[in-house]
């Protein structure tokens, strides 16, 4: 476990209107092992004070101190380096996630915090992210990542073998704008060169290789320097992989669990629930009759049924029909 004095200064705030006093700090820190062994919070209480002491010694003019009733409130120097490695330790519990999102200047300065953090950081150990149950994260080749993330960093093209969804595969060359992630995916959304289409393209990173570096882009090739990747997306509905696809009202029904806290991931600022008994709730929402949402929709199984919109239920009706249709072949 952290020492005291760590775990102390770590606690402090950087602004004074959010000064911490010792009582403050000592019920943050009561289960701290360094106060566990104190018989009394009295004890307690001196303990963290004579670790504010020698920090406002060890830390001079780092550490404020201010009078406030009848205690001392502190605060520390805002010290954006030491905030910065705080905040990468904390976040390399998310190692795996978060390396894909990194330039690749940073990836291997991630690997060096995990290292030097893993082994002493009490809370690395308290933290578990848990695998699907069903499928494992694409397990992305660092070849091919350091020549992607090399020429989205310097504005580059690169060229690459790249293998469709159909299976096919050709050699492109590619702009990257950057990366757009979507669940465990990693996508590079760029402009083919040589294709008839303006617009930028989604490719799936895991599906890239032998990918080589090219010349710099051009300007026209580029993300335009008006706009950002996110804003670009979001506009064009590019991350929601609904471009083309019809908004509906739609009205579904969830039967047993099924839904029971969808209010917790809404379907659309709009949704409404009514509970139409212990077993049933309806649920109706704005949204786009996207692959995606009929990906959801069936994910369900026998618990969900599409009320409207009426093509929306027959399509959901004719999937399962084929479905039944190749069970009863075997």
């Amino acid at each position: 476990m952290e020492q005291l004095i760590d775990a102390i200064y770590r606690l402090l705030p950087t602004k004074a209107g959010q000064a911490l006093s010792v009582t403050a700090l000592r019920d943050k820190l009561e289960n701290h092992d360094a106060l566990l062994t104190c018989a009394t919070s009295k004890t307690k209480y001196q303990k963290v004070q004579r670790q504010l002491d020698k920090l406002e010694v060890d830390k001079a003019g780092k550490i404020f101190v201010e009078p406030y009733d009848k205690e001392n409130r502190y605060w520390k120097l805002c010290e954006p380096e030491v905030q910065l490695a705080n905040l990468l330790r904390q976040l390399s519990l998310l190692q795996d996630v978060i390396k894909q999102r990194l330039p690749a200047s940073l990836q291997q300065q991630l690997d060096d915090v995990m290292q030097m953090t893993a082994k002493k950081d009490h809370w690395l150990r308290k933290i578990y992210v848990a695998p699907s149950s069903v499928w494992q994260p694409p397990k992305l080749d660092p070849a091919v990542t350091s020549v992607v993330y090399q020429a989205i960093e310097e504005d580059r093209a690169f060229s690459c073998d790249y293998t469709t969804i159909k299976g096919k595969t050709r050699r492109v060359t590619l702009v990257p704008w950057g990366l757009m992630t979507k669940a465990e995916k990693v996508y590079v959304l760029a402009i083919e060169r040589g294709s008839k289409k303006s617009a930028p393209v989604t490719y799936a990173l895991i599906s890239i290789r032998n990918a080589e570096l090219a010349g710099p882009k051009t300007i026209v090739e580029g993300l335009p320097a008006d706009t950002d990747l996110r804003t670009y997306c979001e506009r064009h509905q590019i991350g929601s992989f609904a471009v083309g696809a019809e908004q509906i009202s739609l009205v579904v029904r969830f039967y047993g669990n099924a839904g029971r806290n969808i209010k917790e991931t809404p379907l659309s600022d709009d949704m409404q629930v009514q509970e139409l008994s212990d077993d049933c709730r309806e649920v109706t929402a704005t949204a786009h009759n996207s692959v995606e949402l009929r990906k959801y929709l069936r994910g369900f199984g026998e618990q969900a049924e599409v009320i409207a919109p009426t093509e929306l239920r027959q399509h959901m009706r004719s999937e399962l029909h084929a479905a039944i249709k190749r069970y009863e072949k075997l």
